[in-house]
């Protein structure tokens, strides 16, 4: 799956799979519509997004998108 942001320094740090479900994340998919597309549990998309989280150093989805937005 190709990803339409910017490789910072950050989102190189991302794994494909992190990539991936950030990349659903910036289209607007919930969680649950992310688990689905992937075909990955639920709980599974929350565990990348806390590595997302960590790696890109925000607290938040909607701090992600606007991470993303700024760099």
């Amino acid at each position: 799956m190709e990803n339409d942001f910017r490789k910072s320094e950050k989102t190189k740090k991302l794994s494909k799979r992190e990539l991936e479900v950030f990349g659903l994340l910036l289209q607007g998919m919930s969680n649950s519509q992310i688990a689905s597309t992937l075909g990955i549990a639920r709980k599974t998309v929350e565990e990348h997004l806390t590595s997302i989280y960590i790696k890109l150093v925000v607290k938040s989805r909607a701090e992600a998108i606007l991470w993303e937005l700024n760099n």
